[in-house]
């Protein structure tokens, strides 16, 4: 009985043991970025790993005054707005049609659909861009969000069109008696039971669409118009790199703290240090 108990405790410490382990693994670069959010440079480069030996809270200040990130968030939202906008609306569409209408050519579209996700993006980067400067869409919002929503079109396709194979016909026969037509038949019967996978693909693709830096770098060519990790190359200068600012502002991006408010507050905040230059936005030269 004592043995048992005695391998009862020391499974359970080993438990905790490695619960521990695993939660210092989580937290301890997210305490990381704070506490370097809060040092001077000289303080981040003399003890990196240290606790800062003064808080410098207006770190955050100049993060949304001086370096605009709350513009570059304004920017991204109003992309990922467009963007979901359009390919939840032509994917669900698509994916009702191929789910439920016979119709010519249906194989054929629903390959060639298949094939498009095959395609990497990057390998598309010049002809994109050759389309979007004839239609007079190059470095805007609207053209970015035209690129993400066909990045994401063959996913959302098929994750929505296995959601509504799986809807009884029935629901929709019932619909149709009481005179519903073929739209309102997909937005208060087959999408409300479809929600899930909705739902997963808008979560999906606004990460994708917000963490993306490769067609929003090449894309937007007005650095007034860069979106949030276009915006924080701002801090990497050619003589150092900002690191507490960076800092800052990432932690206030993780944290949910920004919002397009408070970067017209805090547009006109001056740095608290009048030595000190700081670039708005670093100039890259692009080929």
């Amino acid at each position: 009985m004592i043995e048992y108990r005695h391998r009862k405790y020391v499974g359970r410490g080993l438990v905790y043991a490695a619960l521990g382990v695993a939660a210092v693994q989580a937290l301890g670069p997210v305490l990381w970025v704070l506490s370097g959010s809060l040092k001077s440079k000289a303080d981040f480069f003399s003890h990196p790993w240290g606790m800062p030996r003064a808080w410098l809270f207006h770190n955050y200040v100049d993060a949304f005054a001086v370096a605009r990130v709350g513009d570059y968030v304004w920017n991204s939202l109003t992309v990922v707005v467009l963007g979901l906008s359009i390919l939840l609306f032509t994917a669900t569409t698509t994916a009702y049609a191929l789910a439920r209408f016979e119709f010519p050519a249906r194989r054929a579209i629903t390959a060639i659909i298949l094939i498009t996700m095959m395609v990497p993006p990057d390998v598309l980067t010049i002809p994109l861009f050759i389309v979007l400067r004839e239609l007079g869409l190059l470095g805007s919002f609207a053209g970015l969000a035209c690129l993400y929503a066909a990045n994401g079109f063959g996913m959302a396709v098929f994750v929505l069109r296995s959601y509504f194979l799986s809807v009884p016909t029935e629901l929709e026969e019932a619909a149709r008696l009481e005179g519903a037509g073929t739209l309102s038949t997909l937005w208060h019967v087959v999408l409300p039971m479809a929600l899930p996978g909705f739902v997963s693909i808008a979560l999906i693709q606004a990460m994708g669409m917000w963490n993306d830096l490769y067609l929003a770098f090449v894309f937007l060519r007005d650095p007034a118009s860069a979106t949030v990790p276009v915006g924080l190359l701002n801090f990497f200068q050619r003589e150092s790199i900002d690191w507490p600012r960076l800092l800052a502002a990432l932690s206030a991006l993780t944290l949910h703290c920004c919002s397009g408010a408070s970067s017209r507050d805090l547009r006109q905040v001056p740095s608290n240090d009048p030595t000190e230059t700081y670039p708005h936005h670093v100039q890259c030269n692009r080929r």
